[in-house]
């Protein structure tokens, strides 16, 4: 230790610290000052501080990574979701097995029947979307205002039923006469017997359509799968004992379809009341199963997602980010903002799911008049399609309620990550899945079934075998686009896609009316269907992340 003055120095510190000399003053030593750290500018503890910083925002970021863990959020939506949309062509195979055994002439009214069912009801399947995202953005602020939202849908959903029912029994004659089955037909009494009969489940099948997408937006698609097994197994129970003991032949298709659809009605109505999804003055347990179920979906999310909330003093606005915001100052929700906004959303989406309809039915058209077998290859390679277009469509259906989900929060940074964080996800899952349907398609799909499996005339497996590139590369544009659009209605763009989808179906149009064979009406009429739709959702997407960032009056 060196003395020098009044001043004393200790040994030297470790590198990086100062230690304050001790000073003495008449014989009498100071207090020590606590040691502090010394700015070091060093190159090398520079160089050590930023090493350090870099590893913990690697860790951090790592760390939010795993915490959101969108895969096991999006597999426990998906799977279910995917199993109970394959119930529903399950119930027309089961119908077309059966009326087969009945002869020709009903397996031919049975097929025109079956295309005035698909037009009626899918038209207005896009109900079952819209009401996901609503439900689903609603249920962030309170239970109250997802059960107005879903009371509200479910009526509107019955109403529309009733309509359809008058139309297709008042219509029937008309219907059939635009199928070419006019009175004077042989298969006129069957497909009478068949479209009537069905026809009065019509109010109970577009019931189901909004409570499917209401259990959906409660992040539910496990009650959905329940109901699809209940009607199939109906169905598969009913169809052989109404039509060959008791007679009824076609009418008793028609029967057992029919109240296997009320049976799933009857699964939903159970569940919808037992969890109080529909408001009223709850029971003190269906009050707590509601709660328990609300707080189920918001804690399983924010176990494994960062920034998902499941305090109830936490509100937003819902549907603000559309024109029209049905929550009033007080945040209290007013019921003619809410009709109006539910009526928006399912107008956009069933204007979108029209001109989707319009496009196929008239790739068909074209197909027929080129040929025979054109058309022939064309109808097998369309229902292949579907089957994998439901399998692509399930992520979709994750996306839908992830993203409704996180677009709602009222955390501003946290939204922004979550929204961005999912678009990237899910674009990437949809890359894979097409990917992966795609090799299905080249490897054994393409190769080994489809041209062999379903038809014994060459021509048509050779239409088909020319047609399997296109119909495999097409899947990862499919499934882009499929999750890309899933994405953009998690965000509330309805209108745009609506509107680009319109738009797409008519330039399809265009291409189709110069088709001359059956691989240009897939390689040039429904890709660029599919493009069209594809940059519309991205577009929609783009805006769902530039609205995330934006600061709203809902945030905290």
């Amino acid at each position: 230790m060196i003395r020098r003055g009044f001043i004393e120095h200790s040994p030297s510190p470790p590198r990086g610290f100062w230690r304050e000399p001790t000073l003495h003053r008449n014989g009498k030593r100071t207090a020590a000052q606590p040691s502090q750290r010394r700015q070091d500018t060093s190159p090398l503890t520079l160089s050590q501080k930023t090493s350090s910083a870099t590893e913990d925002d690697l860790s951090s970021g790592k760390k939010n990574k795993q915490e959101y863990n969108w895969t096991k959020q999006n597999l426990q939506i998906a799977i279910p979701a995917l199993i109970g949309m394959l119930a529903d062509p399950l119930l027309s195979l089961m119908d077309t097995a059966y009326v087969g055994h009945l002869g020709t002439r009903e397996l031919a009214a049975l097929g025109a029947c079956t295309s005035i069912f698909h037009l009626a009801f899918n038209a207005f399947r896009a109900t079952t979307t819209a009401t996901t995202s609503l439900v689903a953005t609603s249920l962030q602020q309170d239970p109250k205002q997802a059960q107005q939202v879903t009371s509200i849908s479910l009526k509107l959903g019955f109403f529309m039923g009733l309509c359809v029912m008058v139309g297709l029994q008042c219509g029937s004659t008309w219907c059939l006469g635009n199928m070419g089955i006019p009175i004077q037909s042989a298969l006129y009494r069957p497909a009478m017997d068949y479209l009537t009969t069905r026809a009065w489940a019509a109010p109970v099948v577009l019931g189901i359509v909004v409570a499917e997408g209401a259990f959906r937006g409660y992040g539910d698609t496990k009650i959905p799968l329940l109901a699809s097994l209940a009607a199939s197994v109906i169905n598969l129970v009913l169809d052989p004992i109404l039509m060959f003991p008791l007679g009824l032949g076609v009418m008793g298709a028609a029967a057992a379809t029919a109240l296997s659809q009320l049976g799933a009605g009857a699964v939903y109505a159970f569940f919808l009341k037992k969890r109080n999804m529909l408001g009223g003055t709850p029971r003190a347990a269906a009050s707590t199963t509601l709660d328990t179920t609300t707080t189920t979906v918001a804690n399983s999310t924010a176990a494994t997602s960062v920034g998902i909330s499941s305090k109830s003093d936490e509100s937003i606005q819902p549907f603000e980010i559309e024109e029209a915001n049905p929550a009033s100052s007080d945040g209290k929700l007013r019921q003619g903002q809410v009709i109006k906004a539910i009526l928006g959303a399912n107008l956009a989406m069933m204007m979108k799911q029209g001109s989707l309809l319009l496009a196929w039915a008239y790739a068909t058209s074209r197909a027929t008049r080129i040929g025979a077998n054109h058309v022939a290859a064309h109808q097998v390679a369309l229902s292949c399609w579907l089957v994998l277009a439901f399998m692509l469509d399930a992520a979709a259906v994750g996306a839908q309620v992830l993203m409704s989900r996180a677009f709602a929060q009222t955390n501003r940074e946290q939204r922004m990550s979550q929204v961005k964080s999912l678009i990237s996800y899910f674009l990437k899952c949809a890359t894979l899945q097409g990917a992966m349907a795609c090799f299905a398609w080249l490897a054994v799909l393409g190769r080994y079934v489809v041209p062999h499996a379903f038809t014994s005339d060459l021509t048509i497996r050779k239409h088909l075998i020319s047609l399997m590139p296109t119909l495999a590369w097409q899947q990862i544009l499919v499934s882009l686009t499929l999750v890309a659009e899933s994405l953009a209605v998690g965000g509330q763009q309805f209108r745009i896609l609506a509107v680009g989808t319109t738009i797409s179906t008519v330039l399809a149009m265009s291409q189709l009316q110069h088709a001359t064979d059956i691989v240009s009406i897939w390689a040039k009429g429904i890709n660029t269907l599919f493009f069209g739709r594809l940059i519309t959702a991205l577009i929609a997407t783009l805006r769902v992340r530039h609205l995330a960032s934006k600061v709203r009056d809902s945030d905290k």
